[in-house]
């Protein structure tokens, strides 16, 4: 038995003791001010706090901290003492001074009888906690417990209430990855496509979380597989999920469930995603970046990361390979390299690039284009550091010398002016270009940020 219900049976013990004695003794504190009443509470013991209240303890007696006993008793999921609290008279909307109320304690916990009790004594279910003004029912979905949101629906919790952050119940059960609660909440009547403030939808920041399982259950459930209202679809948002940056600090979303992410693409497109949607804005996702992605589709974006595989179960499913972004740079260029911002950040390897411009020639797109940059492919293969795909694409026809808006060939790239102005140069490359005449403008014109 844990020292401190011993020291509550121990304190229960002395109130035996007549009038004043008994009474001091019940309010006596410990050095965190916790009362015999706090602890009882916490620790659930139901006889012992019904002692302690028929012997008079202060039913709402508060920390330093501004925790009462019913605030430990719904944290410890303890319904017996929860319900003799408030029968005892209990404030069921004594909040902590953040805002925290026992009702989203309880919430949290997820008891359904602690639960019930504060709904029955008139706990207010749309109380908004200090921080970032979230409710019970948001604090209960993003704990994955289903069982309450019933109660607490029922109780007069509004099912499609945002956060000061924007987040709704929905979207906080979703990014978690709580199957059981979305359900319990769109049987409860959540909107599947309210967005948070900036237009994301439930379905994209499903697939942001990498949870391809709800993501086709929210297709199922009739999510639109084409809400773009932030600028980007479900399908834009699975191509940077599946393969991120290598730039980005964060680990990637690591899938969870049974349906994989090729998966999820194949039941967006069964459920009528527009394979060629293009972006409508730049995400502000911190990838370093030096491709415009307005206007770009998903196949572009999967030529960025030289996902072959992705690239190839686009086109089965009817994607157009020669879409361009708003920029007129094509996914042969894209896949080259024209767009990276630092050799070595964009996923991929030299032999996939290699590889994706093989088959992005074979479908048709040409080595001489320009986008409205100035960019050829020739200027990709040199950001991107592969030598091999250098020479590849002078042998299909790429012209030598092109010159983009900042004044840069191929050579001068090699030479090390870049985005990133590191300085790194590639003396092989360099030594490639000059011995089949390339030139350089003198001298380059590095941009400034």
């Amino acid at each position: 038995m844990p020292k401190r219900l011993l020291d509550v049976i121990a304190l229960v013990a002395c109130l035996c003791l007549p009038g004043a004695a008994a009474a001091q003794r019940v309010e006596a504190s410990d050095e965190g001010d916790a009362t015999p009443l706090h602890w009882a509470a916490h620790e659930g013991d139901d006889s012992a706090v019904a002692r302690l209240l028929r012997a008079g303890a202060d039913v709402d007696a508060t920390t330093p901290r501004g925790v009462t006993p019913l605030a430990l008793a719904c944290a410890g999921g303890h319904a017996g003492a929860v319900e003799a609290l408030l029968v005892a008279g209990a404030d069921p909307n004594l909040a902590s001074p953040d805002g925290e109320t026992p009702l989203m304690v309880a919430a949290r916990t997820g008891v359904v009888d602690s639960v019930a009790s504060l709904l029955r004594h008139g706990a207010v279910v749309e109380a908004r906690e200090g921080w970032r003004g979230q409710t019970a029912l948001m604090w209960a979905a993003a704990e994955n417990h289903a069982i309450v949101v019933a109660p607490l629906v029922a109780g007069g919790a509004n099912v499609d209430a945002h956060s000061d952050n924007g987040f709704t119940s929905l979207a906080f059960a979703v990014r978690a990855g709580h199957t059981d609660t979305v359900e319990a909440l769109l049987d409860a009547g959540a909107d599947i496509n309210l967005t948070l403030p900036d237009g994301t939808s439930p379905l994209v920041i499903a697939v942001i979380n990498a949870r391809y399982d709800l993501g086709v259950l929210l297709l199922e459930r009739g999510a639109d597989p084409n809400a773009s209202e932030q600028g980007w679809t479900a399908l834009h948002q699975l191509v940077w999920t599946r393969r991120p940056n290598r730039s980005y600090n964060n680990p990637p979303a690591f899938p969870t469930g049974s349906v994989t992410d090729l998966e999820l693409v194949t039941a967006l497109v069964a459920h009528g995603a527009d394979i060629n949607a293009a972006q409508t804005a730049e995400p502000r996702d911190r990838y370093r970046n030096a491709l415009n992605r307005t206007g770009a589709t998903p196949f572009l974006l999967a030529t960025k990361a030289v996902d072959l595989t992705l690239m190839r179960l686009l086109l089965d499913l009817g994607a157009d390979p020669l879409l361009t972004n708003e920029d007129g740079t094509t996914p042969l260029l894209v896949a080259a390299g024209v767009g990276i911002w630092s050799s070595g950040e964009s996923p991929g390897s030299s032999e996939e690039a290699l590889e994706a411009v093989t088959l992005m020639l074979e479908l048709g797109d040409s080595v001489t284009t320009v986008d409205a940059n100035g960019d050829a492919a020739l200027h990709g293969a040199v950001m991107r550091g592969s030598k091999d795909l250098l020479l590849f694409l002078i042998d299909q026809g790429a012209a030598l010398n092109p010159v983009n808006e900042h004044g840069w060939t191929p050579l001068t790239i090699a030479q090390g002016i870049f985005y990133a102005n590191l300085g790194r140069r590639w003396p092989d490359m360099e030594a490639a270009l000059l011995e089949l005449g390339a030139t350089s403008p003198t001298p380059p014109d590095p941009p400034r940020e």
